[in-house]
């Protein structure tokens, strides 16, 4: 029994030897649709909460003459969170669902003995392959088989970006998420292994069996890319391998999952990109030129905006996703260089929106002399609210010295409630209570090379800011007994994942 296995479509034809050309000519879903509404399509899935009653739970319950109804035993009369329930065939709505459940269907149905089994009649739910195709916005359900109707190969599986697919076709089909391009991949599936829709984590090796494909009518021109909302305190120095930015060129473009990067300027070559400074691909010809020294303030790495000298005016824009719902003026701090007197037009903008990126209203900060010889420390505020808050840092230049931001950190003014922080059992930190001269820590699994740490005091102030390398789960800190008696907050930021813990020091 392959538990992947989804229904054969049959919305389509009655035949499953029709060619690829007629299954293309009677796609009536022809429409364009970007990554980020794939996306806003797809994640409703992961995240649905439902309430079922008894009637909802069945063990072997016949359904007419098409097999036995088996609900997944992680749902449970009451609340069930988070991911709709898989049901092999199942292609439910989020209302269907909701509805069926009123009618006494079952939530979900792990019986794949038979083809289709129940679903829609008696169970409800979605396969792999009905996901794929609700997040695809299809309004009929395609196979395994005949996503491959309306999707083109990619020659490589680094290749893939947000919504496209990898696909075994009569087996099972994934959802991308992330491509880390390190060779680990975030998917989203409707699956067997846990009977509902949820997020997994795949390496490149563990997908070898599988197809990389992308959804012909994504929209390659207008596409935005799905965004991840970081809360405060947040803190980049740049020092890890930036990820590649799911919705254009496949360029390492984004720091983090919280960032996109930008082009707005004219150069013909396309220079003006945002990158790591020690960037070679194709987005900059002739990286070594206009590099600052040194190479950063913090670390060995900093954000580096490079424009070639022609023609004027050419911009490139960096933006941070956060949510800055939390109450009280947010600082905002960062290092900045740019060892040129006199290009023109140039500035150096920090914006802000409200509204996730969609207005720009609020200037934060302007730098229009241009001369910054060294490493200098700026400091800005806001007292936005909003949860979807983006953070611009938009370059205009046409010089021959490259415009360079290192050692960012977003914090609130006053770090608030670190008493009543609840420990976050991702990882453990010890001795805590320390006497102040280390500190020792383990995460739950093996992180990236380094990590970034503060450490801040209770008025929100930061006594602390180091690079810690881990070795494997492990790392460990020398405090060297500068820090008072007293409550404090440990942030680490590590491979796009944020730790908080209250330490003491005695």
């Amino acid at each position: 029994m392959n538990i992947f296995r989804p229904l054969f479509s049959q919305h389509l034809f009655t035949t499953a030897l029709v060619s690829a050309f007629l299954v293309l000519a009677c796609n009536t879903d022809a429409q364009t649709i970007t990554r980020q509404q794939i996306h806003i399509n797809a994640n409703p899935f992961t995240a649905y909460s439902f309430t079922a009653s008894a009637a909802n739970i069945q063990n072997n319950v016949n359904c007419a003459a098409v097999g036995n109804i088996i609900t997944p035993s992680w749902v449970v009369v009451g609340n069930n969170t988070p991911g709709m329930t898989y049901c092999w065939g199942g292609f439910s709505t989020l209302p269907s669902y909701t509805a069926g459940l009123i009618n006494g269907k079952s939530a979900g149905d792990n019986d794949c003995t038979t083809n289709g089994d129940c679903c829609e009649s008696c169970a409800l739910g979605v396969d792999c392959s009905g996901f794929v195709s609700h997040a695809w916005g299809l309004s009929t359900k395609y196979s395994t088989n005949t996503l491959v109707n309306i999707s083109t190969a990619y020659a490589s599986a680094s290749d893939v970006k947000e919504g496209d697919i990898f696909d075994l076709p009569g087996s099972h089909t994934r959802l991308v998420d992330t491509n880390y391009v390190n060779g680990n991949f975030m998917l989203m599936e409707s699956s067997g292994v846990d009977w509902k829709v949820s997020y997994r984590a795949y390496t490149t090796a563990q997908l070898t069996s599988y197809t990389p494909r992308w959804y012909v009518n994504v929209d390659t021109l207008n596409a935005t890319c799905n965004h991840f909302y970081e809360t405060l305190p947040y803190s980049n120095s740049f020092e890890n391998v930036w990820l590649m930015d799911t919705c254009n060129s496949g360029a390492q473009r984004s720091p983090d999952k919280f960032w996109k990067s930008n082009t707005g300027g004219t150069t013909p070559n396309g220079d003006d990109f945002w990158h790591r400074n020690d960037y070679t691909g194709g987005d900059w010809t002739t990286p070594t030129s206009g590099m600052y020294t040194p190479a950063a303030s913090n670390g060995s790495y900093s954000a580096r905006f490079r424009n070639d000298p022609s023609p004027a005016g050419s911009t490139g824009q960096m933006d941070l996703y956060l949510n800055l719902s939390q109450t009280g003026t947010k600082n905002i701090q960062f290092d900045y260089i740019h060892n040129e007197a006199s290009p023109s037009p140039f500035a150096f903008n920090v914006l802000l929106s409200t509204d996730g990126g969609l207005t720009f209203p609020t200037t934060l900060m302007n730098i229009t002399n241009a001369l910054v010889s060294t490493w200098t420390t700026q400091t800005i505020s806001t007292t936005a609210t909003s949860a979807t808050s983006v953070l611009r840092f938009s370059v205009t230049d046409k010089g021959s010295a490259d415009v360079g931001v290192d050692n960012l950190t977003v914090n609130p003014a006053v770090v608030t409630g670190i008493n009543a922080l609840s420990n976050d059992e991702a990882f453990n930190l010890f001795p805590n209570p320390t006497d102040g001269s280390v500190l020792n820590g383990i995460l739950s699994e093996p992180g990236v090379a380094q990590m970034d740490v503060h450490i801040y005091n209770i008025l929100g102030a930061e006594l602390v800011a180091k690079q810690v390398m881990l070795d494997g789960k492990n790392f460990s800190i020398q405090l060297n007994n500068e820090l008072p008696a007293g409550v404090y907050l440990f942030v680490a930021n590590e491979g796009g994942k944020q730790f908080r813990k209250k330490v003491v020091v005695k």
